[in-house]
């Protein structure tokens, strides 16, 4: 065998393919030569001193037990191919790497207490003292108001304590946030009159932030039982809340609006609704 530093170990045949070799390397102190008898790598002056012949006795081939002593110089020894085993060992891993990742990244969702919130009064309608209203119309008028306009003046400006607005929702919690389901949504109407049609916000909240809103609307709601209303689907998130958005109702000439001070424009009976 044969190499100069350079190129890759070089197995010869001849004498003459061996002088080739020798005559070709740019280095001849770098040259180094395998000799089978001595199992050995040395040097081309070394090698020369010890040829008493020209040829050179190579063997065309080399037992396996020769060739696991030879050290190839300046080269890694080959690799045995594990293919088979190498697939199998990438197949495992990844398996298993899958089924850690799917395990530890799923969100794991756990029952809790299921909520229950009546919306708040609305800003926009402060409490009131109806008696004293009556009494500033009675005096400003300089009559006394009939027994209908006062009830009615009374039901328009106390409306929140008379229509309860209230949510109710299975949930669930995990490190992801909450999960609702299971929504319904009730009006209970103790006005004694029927209102005609109520829109209702829903809101879903978010680390303090509005995540979704949706409106559902009720066109019918009576004073002998609640309205109940179901909300399809689930809402993530921290919170949820409900409010009044729009309210009419022809029997007392009520119209109430979230956004507006007054419908009519008398301050001082601001949700009197004129047909």
């Amino acid at each position: 065998m044969f190499t100069d530093g350079t190129n890759a170990v070089r197995e010869v045949q001849s004498e003459e393919e061996l002088q080739t070799l020798i005559q070709s390397s740019g280095d001849p102190g770098k040259i180094r030569i395998w000799v089978f008898s001595t199992s050995e790598w040395v040097t081309y002056t070394e090698f020369s001193k010890r040829s008493v012949a020209k040829v050179v006795p190579l063997k065309k081939t080399v037992n396996n037990e020769e060739k696991n002593k030879v050290p190839p110089a300046n080269s890694k020894p080959a690799k045995k191919s594990y293919a088979g085993l190498t697939k199998l060992i990438i197949a495992l891993v990844t398996g298993l790497t899958i089924f850690l990742i799917y395990n530890f990244t799923r969100i794991k969702w756990s029952t809790t207490t299921p909520l229950e919130i009546i919306a708040p009064r609305p800003v926009n309608v402060p409490l009131m003292n109806v008696d004293s209203l009556i009494q500033f119309i009675e005096y400003t008028r300089g009559q006394k108001l009939d027994r209908v306009t006062s009830t009615n003046l009374r039901i328009r400006n106390t409306w929140p304590d008379r229509l309860q607005l209230q949510l109710k929702s299975d949930r669930d919690t995990s490190q992801a946030g909450t999960k609702f389901y299971n929504i319904s949504i009730t009006i209970d109407n103790s006005t004694g009159y029927n209102i005609d049609n109520a829109v209702v916000e829903l809101t879903n909240w978010k680390k303090g932030e509005v995540n979704k809103t949706d409106t559902l609307r009720f066109d019918y709601v009576g004073y002998a039982a609640p309205a109940k209303q179901s909300v399809p689907g689930e809402y993530r998130g921290d919170s949820l809340s409900v409010s009044f958005l729009e309210l009419r109702s022809k029997a007392f000439n009520f119209c109430y609006a979230a956004g507006k001070e007054s419908n009519y424009g008398n301050l001082n009976d601001r949700w009197f609704c004129k047909e």
